[in-house]
């Protein structure tokens, strides 16, 4: 038999005590077994709590508030480029698919960050300050606005911002520069929506809701998008105000949410007119922050912030399931799990 090649994927990370990671981490998979090992750190930072790549540079920023120096961090080859954040605690980022701009999500202040990419894919200005109002009846979570998520679509020139304070996802034109929003869906009240992903054809929209631990699916509808199904992530497990990653298999066929609270990986079939439960299986450590399927669809690889480690599994690309392949690898405080491009 020859030798199984090898998959790479970035991890990102809580620095501040008691964690002992150091920036952005980096782990192998081997393709054969799914063992996980740990490589060398890519980049030194604090809270590096999010990451996405391009083909021309990682992104990611600290996780802090202003007055303790959050900042955008571009990483190409042996250079680094900063930018400060004029907002507290970023928590998520994306790049528009013509590379033109790059938007950051601020948990803290609730506001979402846009800025202007050169050529080269280097940050060079703040060009857009979206700043909403709102509150959701959680008294505990919801006193004022919390951009948890920022998306740009594909098949348009529009930003997506997912608001877990205020029960919203708004959808926002880019017109000649501008930022013009253009909806905003009002969510099931104290559902608190954290993330979400697009079908291909951009008509669908699943999003997790961290509070209500609920999927709740969105519709394109005459130009409008309409929510037209909630199901819970647990059918009748307790619920724990924690649901937190989403991921859609490449084939389109099914949903994979991280459940915190219960260290659970629930798994749908969205192949049909009605979102259909299928399992949930144990994520091998505690409170799954994050987790990636690879890009071959094979594997699937859970960030388990409070055990301080990664675990993989096998995923079948016909049913959905997964299967714990046993190992793990230790990485402490891993909160995002991205493949390079």
């Amino acid at each position: 038999m020859q030798a199984s090649g090898h998959l790479h994927f970035y991890v990102g990370t809580y620095t501040d005590s008691p964690s002992q990671s150091r920036g952005i981490a980096k782990v192998s998979l081997n393709q054969l077994t799914g063992e996980l090992v740990r490589l060398d750190d890519v980049y030194p930072l604090r809270n590096p709590s999010y990451l996405t790549q391009t083909s021309q540079a990682i992104y990611s920023f600290s996780e802090v508030a202003q007055q303790e120096g959050a900042q955008l961090v571009c990483l190409q080859n042996q250079s680094a480029f900063s930018l400060p954040i004029e907002g507290d605690y970023p928590c998520h980022l994306d790049v528009s698919p013509d590379g033109h701009y790059l938007a950051v999500a601020n948990y803290g202040s609730g506001n979402v960050s846009v800025y202007s990419l050169d050529n080269q894919g280097v940050p060079v200005s703040q060009v857009a300050n979206l700043v909403e109002e709102g509150r959701g009846p959680n008294q505990a979570r919801q006193q004022s606005p919390h951009a948890h998520q920022v998306v740009f679509q594909a098949t348009l020139p529009r930003l997506v911002s997912v608001d877990l304070g205020s029960d919203a996802v708004r959808f926002y034109d880019i017109v000649e520069g501008e930022f013009n929003r253009v909806q905003s869906v009002a969510m099931p009240a104290g559902s608190g929506p954290r993330h979400l992903v697009f079908n291909r054809a951009e008509d669908t929209a699943y999003v997790v809701c961290e509070l209500s631990e609920t999927l709740v699916v969105l519709s394109l509808l005459n130009g409008e998008w309409q929510v037209t199904q909630q199901v819970d992530l647990l059918p009748e497990s307790e619920k724990g105000e924690a649901a937190s990653a989403i991921k859609l298999s490449v084939d389109e066929r099914f949903i994979y949410v991280s459940c915190r609270h219960q260290n659970r990986l629930s798994c749908f079939d969205v192949s049909g007119l009605q979102v259909q439960w299928l399992s949930a299986t144990s994520s091998g450590g505690l409170f799954p922050r994050d987790f990636t399927i690879s890009k071959c669809g094979e594997w699937l690889i859970a960030a388990n912030q409070h055990s301080n480690d990664l675990t993989s599994f096998r995923r079948d690309p016909i049913t959905g399931l997964l299967e714990a392949t046993g190992y793990r690898c230790s990485v402490d405080a891993p909160v995002c799990v991205v493949e390079p491009s």
